[in-house]
């Protein structure tokens, strides 16, 4: 593929009505005893087959057959071979293998650089890049849909850490299949935060709601402007499906604060949609996580902050928390960022305090919460403190890879930190520039059919 080292493409053609996919493979020790498998996607019922292998390391050598099915009948075509490139174009990503040596698991990790040009990452396992992606615009925040496809919200600047006016979504050859700006298709809202599929395909984000107030009450002007938060929900003809506004469930003249906080009110930052179509949004400014009906846009409960529902006791309290979620268990995940700046309750000594120092001590948590919403209480199921030189008052994420290895991205570090449940560290990976969050792949695509 054209300015990418890391896309192979193999043309194949068969008997009419074929299925048929590469498997390749590559050596892991010099007398060729022992090999690591791949397979291509399935091209089903041609005879041109147009295959795109999408996970390759670079500067090595893979042999591979072609593999064809036809009814009950299956035939492997003769060995062939390939090898790629020793180096590719500069990217922003380099493998430590010492800062890794002791890391190594089934999968993969997406994640992006937020810098122009923006870059988007997919690395296996072993820390090895496996695909990449460049866009000319600066990638503010990058996500791996249900739908094997990449989503990423881009600016032109670098200034702004996650707010843009531009959604991308990419197939997992690089091929870009959607592209939505502000200012086009009667779309007004710039996107902030999160961007992600829904279970339909329809594309969701956070975006900016602006609305002229006044606030002359409580010592503003008639005209002031407030900035809050929506959810927008498009689909792919970039249509609205669905959209909220922070303003339909809550009014600023109810916030003691407003005047301070009208130029970034709530600040949303993590945005979610469960089983039963209900949506969660985290608020980094409250410390608080509400869920909003997703058919009538009501406020169900607010967990955290001052004023949440729910009795909560101290180790489930979380501040500054981005990477929300509800796992398989229907329990809330999160990364509680631990920034003492947001905690409820929380008394600056100085508003000339640095946020740093404020925060001189504290640490950044991987928060799974149980939430019994008949008597309202929650309580924390399982904590993974990760070490305070990791702290991350801003930004991040949090993950378990499986049960015995936690990915945690410290965008304030620079770093993408493994750890065991202790929060023990194993490795990290060091990265030239920031990245909202990091994310884990189980696979990149079904390969099922591979019986």
């Amino acid at each position: 593929m054209k300015d990418n080292a890391l896309k192979i493409k193999i043309d194949v053609e068969t008997s009419e009505g074929a299925d048929a996919y590469i498997q390749y493979w590559t050596y892991t020790n010099t007398a060729q005893t022992d090999s690591v498998i791949s397979y291509s996607l399935i091209s089903r019922e041609k005879n041109l087959h147009h295959f795109m292998l999408v996970d390759v390391n670079l500067n090595t050598k893979y042999n591979f057959n072609v593999v064809v099915q036809k009814k009950s009948l299956k035939r492997n075509s003769k060995t062939y071979d390939f090898s790629t490139t020793r180096k590719i174009p500069w990217v922003p990503y380099y493998r430590n293998t010492d800062s890794i040596s002791n890391v190594k698991f089934d999968g993969y990790l997406h994640f992006h650089s937020r810098q122009i040009p923006g870059y988007l990452f997919i690395t296996n396992g072993e820390g090895k890049l496996a695909s990449y992606y460049k866009n000319e615009d600066n990638f503010k925040v990058s996500k791996w849909t249900n739908r094997e496809t990449l989503l990423g919200i881009l600016s032109n600047d670098t200034l702004h850490f996650t707010n843009g006016k531009k959604i991308i979504e990419y197939d997992k050859f690089g091929n870009t299949l959607l592209e939505i700006e502000t200012g086009k298709d009667n779309i007004e809202h710039s996107f902030h935060h999160e961007v992600d599929l829904d279970e339909n395909g329809n594309v969701m984000t956070l975006v900016y709601n602006e609305r002229i107030m006044d606030l002359s009450a409580v010592g503003g002007t008639k005209t002031d402007t407030i900035k809050g938060d929506g959810i927008l929900v498009l689909n792919h003809k970039k249509e609205v499906v669905w959209e909220w506004s922070v303003f339909d469930v809550m009014n600023p003249l109810d916030d003691k604060t407003i005047l301070k906080s009208k130029k970034d009110w709530l600040h949303a930052n993590s945005l979610f949609k469960d089983k039963q179509g209900d949506y969660y949004v985290s608020f980094r400014n409250i410390s608080q996580i509400w869920k909003i009906n997703g058919k009538t846009g009501k406020l169900i409960w607010k967990l955290g902050g001052t004023d949440g529902d729910f009795i909560m006791p101290e180790d489930a309290v979380f501040s500054g928390q981005h990477n929300i979620r509800i796992n398989e268990n229907n329990e809330l995940v999160l990364l509680d960022n631990g920034n003492l700046r947001f905690k409820p309750g929380f008394k600056q000594a100085s508003n000339r305090i640095k946020m740093l120092d404020i925060n001189a001590g504290s640490q950044s948590r991987l928060l799974t919460i149980s939430l019994d919403t008949i008597q309202m209480k929650a309580k924390a199921k399982d904590i993974v403190p990760f070490p305070k030189k990791y702290f991350t008052h801003s930004q991040g994420s949090a993950e378990y890879i499986n049960d015995s290895l936690v990915v945690f991205c410290s965008t304030n570090t620079n770093r993408i930190v493994f750890t065991n449940k202790n929060g023990n560290v194993l490795g990290n990976m060091p990265l030239e520039y920031s990245t909202y969050r990091v994310q884990y792949l189980k696979a990149l695509y079904d390969t099922s059919y591979v019986k």
